[in-house]
């Protein structure tokens, strides 16, 4: 099945073959990019005009307590998609049916997509794979779960969110310092910056920074040494274990990072025997910061 998108009015068109039939409620189109390193990460659509030859999500439906979308997944027909179509008249273009009544006919110049083969076509049939929709000023960024052929060859994914948006909570402004504020926004939004669009070591790394910015101003705003500002994730681990402080589950939350983050180096790869962390152990790595905020009682 072919879709047409007319720039101008907005109104969608479908059809096997030629997309001549309007489709009234209109979907809702997104731009769509395969995000397989961190470069096309960096390199995501920038909409219709800057970006014609982008894949096109179409969304059927979305479940936000689940953050589960399906929807069928298209690419560029032909690789020039701006094609010239006969089509019936859509039921708010009234100007179109005065012209099809006129001359009995009408075409009009659509951005064409057809279902996206190139994607179905692929090893384990793109499982697991990342998938960014939206404008580059404003993604958001989803996993791969199912994929299947339709009637009429399209290609329907389902997806879920991979956004560090809920998973990291806000942070109650009124129970964190004047003095922490700054530096623990700055570590907490260098998460958010790089959650699932850097690689897993990247991700592990931040939030390992997070920890120790997280950890030490809390331990200073309750009473231990300003020294603590400046030791490391393992002697602040130490110190939060001990009275009075005692949190127990936040230290060891932070502990599992700082033992996670070391396998992203080669050597220790080498010397251990460990395994290079997946996208699974960094999104494990961003739970246990949300963990951390909610022990401290430092989230909203």
């Amino acid at each position: 099945m072919l879709i047409g998108f007319d720039e101008n009015t907005g109104h969608v068109y479908e059809g096997l073959g030629v997309p001549s039939y309007p489709v009234w409620p209109s979907p809702t189109l997104s731009q769509a990019k395969l995000i397989e390193s961190q470069a096309e990460g960096d390199d995501l659509a920038r909409g219709v005009p800057q970006t014609a030859l982008a894949w096109i999500f179409r969304e059927d439906m979305f479940d936000p307590v689940t953050r589960i979308r399906r929807g069928r997944l298209y690419e560029p027909y032909s690789g020039q998609p701006k094609r010239t179509w006969p089509v019936r008249a859509h039921p708010f273009d009234h100007e179109g049916a005065r012209q099809v009544a006129a001359s009995g006919g009408l075409n009009i110049t659509l951005l064409t997509y057809s279902p996206c083969q190139s994607f179905a076509n692929r090893p384990d049939r793109g499982l697991g794979m990342k998938l960014a929709i939206g404008h580059r000023q404003s993604i958001s960024l989803w996993r791969v779960v199912q994929t299947e052929l339709v009637l009429g060859d399209d290609v329907l994914v389902t997806l879920k969110a991979m956004t560090a948006y809920g998973i990291i909570p806000q942070l109650n402004y009124s129970e964190v310092s004047q003095e922490a504020r700054q530096a623990v926004d700055r570590a907490l939004e260098r998460i958010v910056d790089v959650a699932f669009r850097e690689t897993p070591i990247s991700v592990v790394d931040h939030c390992r920074n997070a920890a120790t910015v997280v950890l030490s101003r809390w331990l200073a705003q309750k009473g231990a040494p300003q020294d603590i500002l400046s030791k490391d994730l393992d002697d602040v681990c130490k110190a939060l274990g001990k009275p009075p402080f005692e949190k127990a589950a936040a230290r060891d939350a932070a502990e599992a990072i700082r033992l996670l983050h070391p396998r992203g180096k080669a050597n220790v790869q080498e010397a251990k025997g460990y395994r290079i962390p997946t996208d699974e152990d960094a999104e494990f790595a961003i739970h246990a910061i949300g963990f951390i905020l909610r022990e401290l009682e430092w989230a909203k």
